[in-house]
Formats: structure tokens, sequence, C-alpha cells
């Protein structure tokens, strides 16, 4: 999957579209990356209160890398 992140929804859409690929549910997500259901729900729907290095954990674990490139 690919796509450009320009706001925290567009990676809880991203988040949510990797979740689903593999059949898994936010509370079956959570345990195996020890995170709560209530914080993948808020990074799913784009409202985390926390952008932390936990959301980078999240992200690897799930196969997701961020990369940047200046825009033009």
């Amino acid at each position: 999957m690919h796509g450009i992140i320009r706001k925290t929804s567009d990676l809880g859409l991203m988040v949510l579209a990797v979740r689903q690929r593999h059949g898994l549910s936010q509370v079956e997500l959570a345990e195996r990356l020890g995170v709560s259901q209530r914080y993948l729900s808020e990074l799913e729907t784009g409202k985390p209160k926390v952008l932390n290095a936990r959301l980078l954990e999240v992200l690897s674990a799930l196969g997701i890398e961020l990369s940047f490139r200046e825009a033009r």
C-alpha cells in the first residue's frame, strides 16, 4: 500500500486498512502490540492524543514505513 499522509486522519486510515487486511479486530491487534484498544481506536480515527515513539513502534509492527520528501 502506498499513500501520502498530510494529516493524522490519513495515517489513521492507513493503519485501519492494514489491520483489516490482516483480518484483525482492534482488540486483537492492540493485544499483540501491547497498547490499549482505545489508543488504537483513536489512532485509526485520526485523533491520537499522543504522537510519540509508541506510535512509531505500532506503525513498524504493522509494516508501515514512514518516509518524507520535500514538497516542491
